[in-house]
């Protein structure tokens, strides 16, 4: 199932939560970042979801806020026993996991397929 938000694409793909940003919060007010990102946080409640998927295939850069609201998801999934990884990163997003140091705690993947194969890996 896809569903299309304002800021974010979510797909759920069981054991997987593929969420895909739409552009950095500078496009978006931030009440509706918080609110549409606890949407996504609340699927991960359910049982049938364990890890989650960053897709960040159509996005050139993210702004703090976006990007809080991400590690929000990677650390629920991390605290449910799931997985959690990026893939997709433009060379420009993937300058800033590396500046911030997220991609020393959740790997990056150059394909969804690479991931998706990787979580199903260590499942």
């Amino acid at each position: 199932m896809v569903e299309n938000l304002e800021i974010f694409e979510v797909e759920l793909a069981a054991p997987n939560l593929i969420v895909a940003p739409q552009g950095s919060t500078l496009q978006f007010q931030y009440s509706n970042v918080q609110v549409e990102s606890n949407k996504v946080l609340r699927l991960l409640d359910a049982p049938e979801i364990k890890n989650v998927i960053i897709d960040l295939h159509k996005v050139e850069y993210l702004d703090s806020i976006l990007i809080g609201a991400i590690i929000r998801l990677l650390q629920r999934a991390k605290q449910s026993g799931g997985q959690a990884v990026f893939c997709q990163a433009c060379e420009n997003m993937q300058n800033i996991l590396s500046c911030i140091k997220v991609g020393t705690l959740w790997p990056l993947f150059d394909s969804r397929e690479e991931a998706l194969a990787a979580l199903a890996e260590k499942s």
